[in-house]
């Protein structure tokens, strides 16, 4: 079995790309608590301790994004080869057509490309059996539509002359899967736009007040008092940072 193939549970970001993101999170991060604090040293340590977490959920949305996309692709596999199986074809002969017609629509480096024509050549070449293939690419996208595919194929192939009915409905049920989370997705496209203003408003305020200057701004800068509501007023934003992340994650 060919180990070079992606694990897609896993960040697949290059290490000088972890360190520009972290380099970039913290800077912004250091602006953010110097606006709020206007103590250098103060700010530097923040920023760069906030960098750590950001870079982390960077790292995840990119596997979270990778996954999606594998998903979508894999949509469009299942109904390609459903086609294909309608047409008459044997299972093997239908993950041939579908490859042929993802081909059509996706490039030769594309995900799902590159996992079927793997999964073709590791049966042809290598003798190993399809729904084995199909189970280990299950495993390495952790998503759950590739792993019930992949169960219900163990099970079914060759033994049932049901496989092109129960392909069919295996698709369906991915498929509507799929555009029901598209539809929530878009219904909450103008909430994630209005979270993300009323996120970034209260530093363009503290910015334009602090851009002002006068003696607006001396109370909020002035320890003990103004130390501490800067510091209850970034545990908030974080807070509300996090908690914007997390509601718009939808997973369905």
């Amino acid at each position: 079995m060919n180990t070079d193939m992606p694990v897609y549970y896993r960040c697949n970001m290059k290490t000088w790309e972890h360190i520009l993101v972290y380099i970039i999170a913290s800077v912004l991060s250091t602006v953010v608590a110097w606006l709020f604090y206007h103590i250098t040293p103060l700010a530097i340590i923040l920023g760069f301790a906030a960098g750590i977490p950001l870079e982390r959920m960077y790292r995840t949305s990119t596997i979270r994004k990778r996954q999606k996309k594998l998903r979508m692709q894999f949509k469009d596999f299942l109904a390609s080869m459903t086609v294909a199986v309608r047409a008459g074809n044997v299972e093997t002969k239908a993950v041939e057509a579908a490859l042929a017609d993802l081909k059509l629509s996706y490039s030769e480096n594309s995900d799902i490309v590159r996992e079927v024509s793997n999964i073709l050549l590791q049966y042809h070449n290598g003798g190993i059996a399809m729904k084995t293939l199909f189970e280990d690419l299950a495993v390495r996208s952790d998503l759950d539509d590739i792993r019930s595919f992949a169960t219900i194929y163990s099970v079914i192939e060759g033994k049932s002359d049901r496989f092109g009915d129960i392909l069919v409905q295996t698709e369906e049920i991915i498929r509507d899967k799929v555009e029901i989370e598209q539809e929530i997705e878009t219904t909450i496209t103008s909430a994630k736009s209005e979270t993300y203003v009323m996120l970034v408003m209260p530093v363009l305020i503290v910015a334009m007040l602090g851009a002002i200057g006068g003696e607006i701004m001396n109370s909020l800068f002035e320890p003990p008092l103004g130390t501490l509501s800067a510091t209850v007023a970034l545990i908030i934003f974080g807070i509300s940072f996090a908690i914007s992340m997390k509601v718009t994650d939808i997973n369905v």
